[in-house]
């Protein structure tokens, strides 16, 4: 079976250009208007009628390399839901099938035409066909919303991180989206966290009849300091009520997105001792219309961009006056805004709390397909509209997951660049660390259980977020002396004595994994560190982080020791993961650190080298991923160096990805499941195999693109 592309000048000419080609009864499969003319992808009667035989071969694409299987089979589905529609067309009475169901009950929920139209077009193969269970297809569109939508979740109130901001932030929105009850629950949360002495509440509605004199009354009920910002001034002229503060909660005057002064009051919340600590927070009223919605958070967004200043987080208001959720998570997902908050009641401070937009979701598509949501002929008629192009559909999220991991991880376009060319690019040979290095990762001087290589060492930037190149290591030289002063060292073993003396008199950070037997001294007694935190330790914090795809709460246990090899006081740290099904912890970690280490860098260091721990064993799952695209070389040292380089770049990618926390990677993140039929929680060994898909299909589309050309070149 052969799908070919003609192109034209007019779609006339391109519509003569397949007739010629292949008959007149060519199926025309898609057609759009291109920048030089018309391009139509178009289908022989031929290999259409082996459809017809339903005891015929499966059939494929001709292909140069294995990728091209999955886009044939796709292809194969396609073909088959046009003669399904065909069939309809012609009077023949054909079942819906899940796509077609999966897109009713989104319009129904409130989402896009749009979004629903690209979500249901990725549903794959096995699950299209009515004869499947319906409730395994609504499950897998439940998990694509999840994965699109970036929020918090299973929070303790004490790490909701809309609370952890230090600087100004600010609550803007439409009038009437609940401005000021939100700033009120905001702050009355904020005391019982953090007191009342930091906080500064900050008014700029100078309009509203009565608004500032609501706003005191909370202020008075707290015990908060409040101040009115007049109109035309900056928070700059409240500089010296704000030295001090930890937070200053901003309620903004309600404007529509049409106002001309909206401009004007955006830019009003800039200040220059605040500039790289300024918070905008965008409410969305979700009882809204979809249109409405969209409009208001495209234009704050410009607004905001434009004074130099930016919107990545939102709260969503008014949840109890709505009964379909489908109109503000669609704008969520399409303006990459993370949903930090809900609010759903007029009650101070209760009815504000972190989002489950999990159960959000479920309600929104377990509502029921009645007349009244869309009457029966808009169904049809949107049936009719909803025309298979499940392959061209995928060829345009492959092409945008690419854009996107190129936009946003540092120098993965080397990687990209190291595929192709079958070396590794000169700067990763170098022994040298990428740039924006914050932290080192050393990886372990000895290889996992049954594996040989060595694990590559890895950069992190300030937010724990693995960088591009890894650093190939070797067995006689584990540290390079020349690196090994970054701000904070890790280390997936406890170095020699004498380097973490020199650590000691460089003042650098450092944080090293025990196994739970290590022996350590304290008190004239040595205990091993199991048994030292059961005598001596002291909890540290309880924060709510995340780990292999959820939400888990780690507490962190502190007790003071020494080595029996040196006379320098260190803290050994016991961290329990929790949030299982059982009252046990999930999982428990030892680690030694610098005696000087605050109890906030430690929490720093746990929660990074948590989140990194599955470097090593996914570096072994990208080695094996790649070893089915790999050629072998004459000198095979250094295709085991070019290897093992590009598998620990691939697995330092999917960690990126997986703990990215900026919105637009909840998107991305989902993109990529999608795309490689994965399901479940995002997690690192879904995601490198997922990249891997991605990077090879666009590979395979890119060349697919050149035979279609130089095919269409030797026709004319």
């Amino acid at each position: 079976m052969t799908i070919r592309r003609f192109n034209a000048a007019s779609h006339k000419d391109a519509m003569r250009k397949v007739r010629d080609a292949l008959g007149e009864d060519a199926v025309i499969v898609s057609s759009r208007k291109v920048a030089n003319g018309a391009e139509v992808f178009a289908i022989g009667e031929a290999d259409l009628a082996q459809l017809h035989n339903d005891d015929a071969p499966k059939t494929q694409l001709p292909q140069s390399n294995s990728d091209l299987s999955s886009v044939a089979e796709q292809l194969l589905s396609d073909v088959q839901d046009m003669r399904a529609l065909l069939s309809q067309q012609q009077g023949v009475k054909v079942q819906d099938d899940n796509r077609k169901r999966l897109y009713r009950q989104l319009r129904a929920g409130g989402f896009s035409d749009e979004l629903a139209r690209q979500l249901v077009a990725l549903l794959p193969s096995a699950l299209n066909h009515s004869s499947k269970n319906y409730a395994d297809a609504l499950k897998w569109l439940q998990q694509q919303l999840l994965a699109r939508v970036a929020h918090q979740s299973n929070m303790q109130p004490a790490d909701w991180e809309l609370l952890q901001h230090r600087g100004v932030m600010a609550l803007v929105g439409p009038t009437g989206v609940g401005k000021t009850t939100t700033t009120a629950k905001l702050a009355a949360n904020y005391v019982m966290q953090h007191g009342n002495d930091s906080l500064l509440l900050v008014t700029t509605d100078s309009y509203r009849i009565g608004a500032q004199q609501q706003l005191a009354i909370y202020a008075e009920l707290l015990d908060v300091e409040m101040h009115a910002l007049a109109d035309g001034d900056s928070l700059d002229a409240l500089a010296e009520k704000m030295q001090g503060k930890r937070l200053v909660l901003v309620d903004t005057v309600g404007m529509s997105q049409r106002d001309q002064r909206l401009a004007q009051k955006i830019a009003a919340l800039g200040s220059a001792d605040y500039s790289d600590a300024t918070r905008i927070v965008l409410l969305l009223n979700a009882a809204a219309q979809q249109e409405t919605l969209d409009e208001v958070a495209r234009i704050y967004k410009r607004i905001a961009q434009e004074s130099e200043l930016a919107i990545h987080d939102c709260i969503l208001t008014k949840l109890d006056e709505t009964a379909r959720m489908g109109g503000v998570l669609d704008t969520v997902i399409r303006h990459h805004l993370q949903v930090q908050a809900v609010s759903d009641g007029q009650r101070v401070p209760e009815d504000l709390r972190v989002p489950d937009i999990e159960q959000l979701i479920a309600d929104t598509l377990t509502l029921e397909l009645n007349e009244s949501m869309l009457a029966a002929s808009e169904w049809e008629a949107a049936g009719n509209q909803l025309e298979p192009s499940q392959v061209f559909t995928h060829g345009h999220l492959i092409q945008a997951s690419m854009q996107k991991l190129r936009a946003q991880i540092p120098h993965f376009d080397m990687f990209i660049e190291a595929m192709q060319t079958g070396a590794l690019p000169e700067q990763w040979q170098t022994s040298a660390f990428p740039d924006q290095l914050e932290v080192i990762r050393w990886a372990a001087p000895q290889p996992l259980q049954g594996w040989r290589h060595l694990t590559p060492h890895l950069g992190l930037n300030k937010k724990g977020l693995p960088l591009l190149p890894p650093v190939l290591q070797h067995r006689d030289m584990p540290i390079l002396p020349d690196m090994a002063f970054a701000p904070v060292q890790l280390f997936d073993y406890l170095p020699e004595t004498t380097l973490l003396d020199i650590f000691g008199e460089h003042q650098t950070g450092w944080l090293a994994t025990l196994n739970v037997n290590h022996r350590m001294q304290a008190n004239g007694r040595t205990y091993s560190v199991s048994e030292l935190i059961k005598v001596h330790g002291i909890p540290l914090a309880k924060h709510t982080i995340n780990y292999r795809g959820e939400r888990r709460r780690l507490e962190l246990t502190i007790a003071a020791a020494q080595s029996d090899q040196s006379e320098q006081v260190y803290q050994v740290i016991a961290g329990e993961l929790h949030g299982g099904t059982g009252k046990n912890p999930i999982q428990r970690r030892y680690w030694l650190v610098d005696g000087h280490c605050t109890a906030e860098q430690v929490s720093e260091r746990a929660r990074m080298m948590l989140q990194t721990e599955e470097y090593a064993r996914l570096t072994r799952l990208a080695w094996r991923a790649l070893a089915e695209q790999l050629k072998p070389q004459s000198d095979s040292t250094a295709m085991e160096q070019y290897h093992l380089g590009l598998a620990a770049a691939l697995a330092a990618i999917a960690m990126h990805v997986e703990y990215q926390g900026a919105a637009n990677f909840a998107g991305l993140r989902g993109d990529l499941l999608s795309l490689s039929g994965k399901r479940g929680r995002v997690q690192g060994d879904k995601l490198v195999p997922a990249i891997l898909h991605v990077v090879k299909a666009y590979e395979s589309l890119v060349a697919a693109g050149r035979d279609v050309e130089a095919q269409e070149f030797n026709h004319e």
